[in-house]
């Protein structure tokens, strides 16, 4: 994003675009300065449906672990794809703004936060992230509200300092 800063009277400067020298002629000319304002490294990526609650995650355990490895595998894959789709680009370190669209209010918060392991993980397996470590991940932020014609995870991605 580009902001326009007017120069005092008599000023001289070098401009940022095409490197030339631009001088104030009369009192009356006003002359500006383009600035880059640098914006901070963001990304939206919306995942379609709804994400396994905890307690299908704790089913699926139960009866076989293969079963849950082809759930974890699935919904990291479908977090991967839609990464790519987004072309969510690498960030370094990270915060999470996490909103998860259920179709009612069957499920408790807690059951519906722990898909935020699949989001990390197909993040990670996209290139997104190196990893969803302790130095990578700094947080989250997580809502939950209701949208029964278009459930949904939509995750923005924002870059932080270290």
């Amino acid at each position: 994003m580009t902001r326009l800063n007017k120069l005092p009277p008599g000023a001289k400067v070098k401009s940022s675009i095409g490197g030339q020298n631009y001088k104030k002629k009369a009192k009356s000319e006003v002359i500006y300065k383009p600035v880059e304002i640098e914006k901070e490294k963001e990304a939206k990526l919306i995942i379609p449906g709804e994400l396994p609650t905890e307690n299908e995650i704790i089913d699926k355990a139960k009866t076989h672990w293969a079963k849950y490895k082809k759930m974890k595998d699935t919904y990291d894959s479908l977090v991967k794809v839609f990464s790519e789709k987004h072309r969510v680009p690498f960030f370094e370190t990270i915060l999470l703004q996490i909103t998860y669209y259920r179709k009612n209010r069957m499920y408790d918060p807690d059951n519906i936060c722990s898909a935020k392991k699949f989001i990390l993980d197909g993040l990670q397996k996209a290139g997104v992230i190196e990893n969803d470590g302790w130095k990578v991940v700094k947080g989250f932020q997580e809502t939950w509200e209701v949208d029964k014609d278009n459930p949904r995870t939509e995750v923005i991605i924002k870059e932080v300092e270290d």
